[in-house]
């Protein structure tokens, strides 16, 4: 009953969090709530009290659509609820998962930055994510464009757990050129979390509420890369505010990519971090011992890495060189850049890694 009246309540997408805190607070115990008709409308108002006990009465039907989906629900008072995320004040009342649950339990460090990253932040969030896997901690990030997506992949190209937080349901892939990502971070023991129900799409206003799952999921956040008003700078707040570690690299003090990043570093001096090693010692994480795997590539994407040599070549220079189709190419480009031997300038340009 507890359960059912949690996620129904949490099903209630219209009502703010505060709401929903309010309310739990004001009856106590949430498996009263459904009895409890007077005191859901004082709170929560007709409009709010109709859209909870209308989600109530579906309860059945949601948890089986869950079900089938394959997508694990705990809520805030279950005793496996992610130990970070408990702490924070306004933590989420149900969090919903797909994958691997044991990667939110494993010690989690928050990668956060830039969707576009300038090739400095692409390779500063690449070594630090590869590196933090190695050491068996598991990333978290935000599966956003640039950054964010760039530290997924370098976990799933050594085969680590990731954990990505959505801003919408977690049927729904946003970017939707991630798709390819998404299976990789499953396949690869990692999960995607949400405090969205499935069907929920990616409202604006979701992507501050979710960046404060990335931090409360996380030991400590780092932040390869900001510009000055870069939704990242607002997960380091988040992060603050709940008493994590931050660490930030320095930038190129010329370039606007960095000034978010050099601002935060500049009021907070001691949350310099040059190498992964500095982010694993404050946090007294040891670094586990690995083995390089082999990377057995194709004639195409061997073919492609010729063509790569000297040069950086725009998708549709690509395509006329490989006579691939759109579909074939764009998996090729992907293997590679999983494997961390190519790299996405901007603009759909392409160069080897490290150019």
């Amino acid at each position: 009953m507890t359960s059912k009246a949690l996620l129904a309540l949490q099903c209630a997408d219209e009502l703010a969090y505060k709401k929903k805190a309010d309310l739990l607070a004001a009856v106590g115990d949430p498996s009263a709530l459904p009895a409890n008709r007077d005191i859901v409308r004082r709170v929560l108002g007709d409009s709010g009290a109709s859209e909870f006990f209308t989600r109530y009465s579906e309860i059945d039907s949601i948890i089986d659509r869950l079900q089938k989906s394959e997508v694990h629900w705990v809520t805030c008072l279950d005793d496996d609820y992610p130990d970070g995320l408990r702490e924070i004040y306004d933590k989420p009342i149900v969090l919903f998962v797909k994958g691997n649950y044991a990667a939110l339990k494993n010690d989690c460090i928050g990668i956060v930055g830039s969707r576009r990253p300038t090739r400095y932040g692409i390779k500063v969030a690449e070594e630090f994510a590869r590196e933090f896997s190695r050491a068996g901690v598991t990333v978290v990030s935000g599966f956003a464009r640039g950054i964010d997506g760039t530290a997924h992949k370098a976990c799933v190209a050594g085969g680590k757990p990731t954990v990505a937080v959505f801003a919408c349901g977690l049927d729904v892939c946003y970017p939707a050129e991630h798709r390819g990502l998404l299976d990789g971070i499953l396949m690869n023991g990692g999960a995607i979390v949400s405090e969205y129900m499935l069907g929920v799409k990616p409202l604006q206003y979701h992507f501050p509420e979710r960046n404060r799952i990335i931090s409360g999921l996380s030991r400590g956040v780092f932040l390869a890369e900001a510009a000055k008003k870069s939704g990242s700078l607002i997960t380091m707040r988040c992060a603050i505010e709940q008493g994590k570690e931050i660490f930030v690299v320095p930038g190129n003090i010329f370039a606007a990519e960095s000034e978010g990043a050099n601002e935060l570093l500049r009021e907070m001096p001691h949350a310099l971090a040059i190498t992964p090693e500095d982010v694993l010692d404050a946090l007294h994480i040891k670094r586990e011992s690995f083995e390089q795997k082999t990377v057995e590539l194709s004639f195409v994407e061997n073919q492609i890495l010729d063509a790569l040599h000297d040069e950086e070549l725009h998708f549709e220079e690509l395509l006329s060189v490989t006579q691939l189709t759109v579909n074939e190419l764009t998996t090729a480009l992907f293997n590679l850049e999983l494997n961390g031997l190519i790299q996405n300038t901007g603009g759909n340009y392409y160069s080897l890694a490290g150019v």
